[in-house]
């Protein structure tokens, strides 16, 4: 099983941003701090199903035995990035 979250508003965007409905509580985009309800949702797909939807990747063999996180992106202090190799050349 592949689990995934998603958050999303109950209405659309679209209606967000339509002028001429009214709204109840406030106008122009809601600045009267109703806040629109979200829907959080718990996702779970089989292994076939999440890489048909490209929630996953496939993987080689080999690939599919590492259980390992992939590496980080880090960068330095320029904001430029570092690979993983570059990190711990620096740090020795």
């Amino acid at each position: 099983m592949v689990e995934s979250a998603a958050i999303r508003d109950i209405m659309e965007a679209s209606v967000f941003s339509d002028p001429s409905s009214g709204y109840a509580y406030g106008s122009n985009n809601n600045p009267a701090g109703y806040n629109i309800p979200k829907m959080y949702l718990k996702l779970q797909y089989c292994v076939s199903c999440a890489i048909h939807g490209k929630i996953v990747r496939v993987r080689s063999r080999e690939g599919r035995r590492n259980r390992a996180p992939p590496p980080r992106v880090r960068y330095n202090k320029d904001g430029k990035k570092l690979t993983p190799t570059q990190g711990a050349a620096k740090t020795a």
